[in-house]
């Protein structure tokens, strides 16, 4: 070991003296060059170093006040709801009104459907002279309440009859009860302009003003629905009694 010189170590001691790190006395050991150096522990050194700042929270906008419901909104609000169960039964309303005014309608006249035709025939052409339910209008014949059946029993001849007219019968008589042609009954005019069927559910419809029986289920009325729907012609139904004996011909049944 390489010793110090005395001076060295002198001066040493003074300038720690002045520094105020004290060794200034005589006694100070000899300082060597092999002492450690003092070492600063890492977790003095960290806490002295200054810690990062930490950023201000930043708050939140408030939400605006929500505005006030328009005064119909409140209202509708305020208003009672409709219950579930009434539900359907609003939805079928409209459907129950159209069966409700459809039941109200009277059925549509049709050339399948020999009533609907009679009236209506009866209504556009007959009503005028006969009445809407047959009784008769000034010296025009009643036919409700069995005057017509009375005066034909045989519808043929009734057919024929509303056929021809007074100016095309032949003879000077017409039905069961030759009642004179022109007479007390006024002119009958001539339906040349219906068909065939418009004169069978004419007919038809006047005969049961009478009171007759004029179901389909009748036997006897087969023939006079058959005209009446297109199956037949007046004159493959046949003439009548009293209008065969006044000399009608199939020919005149043709219009």
């Amino acid at each position: 070991m390489t010793e110090i010189p005395e001076h060295l170590l002198k001066r040493s001691r003074e300038r720690r003296a002045a520094l105020g790190l004290g060794g200034g006395g005589s006694d100070d050991a000899p300082a060597s060059s092999d002492a450690p150096a003092e070492t600063v522990p890492a977790t003095t050194a960290a806490a002295a170093a200054p810690a990062p700042a930490t950023p201000a929270p930043v708050e939140a906008p408030k939400p605006e006040p929500r505005k006030p419901d328009p005064p119909y909104i409140q209202a509708a609000k305020r208003r009672k709801r409709i219950p579930y169960w009434a539900m359907p039964v609003l939805a079928a309303l409209p459907l129950w009104g159209y069966v409700y005014v459809r039941t109200l309608e009277p059925p549509p006249a049709g050339a399948d459907d020999p009533v609907v035709m009679g009236t209506t025939v009866f209504a556009g052409n007959c009503a005028s002279c006969h009445g809407s339910t047959g009784g008769g209008i000034g010296n025009a014949p009643q036919l409700s309440d069995g005057h017509v059946t009375e005066t034909f029993s045989d519808w043929r001849d009734q057919a024929a009859w509303v056929r021809l007219g007074t100016d095309g019968w032949p003879a000077a008589t017409y039905g069961d009860t030759a009642k004179p042609v022109g007479g007390s009954g006024g002119t009958m005019p001539a339906w040349a302009t219906l068909t065939d069927q418009q004169i069978a559910a004419v007919v038809l419809h006047e005969r049961e003003l009478a009171g007759a029986d004029m179901s389909e289920s009748n036997p006897d009325n087969e023939d006079i629905f058959a005209v009446a729907r297109g199956e037949k012609t007046l004159a493959e139904a046949g003439l009548g009694p009293v209008s065969e004996a006044a000399g009608v011909t199939e020919e005149d049944l043709g219009g």
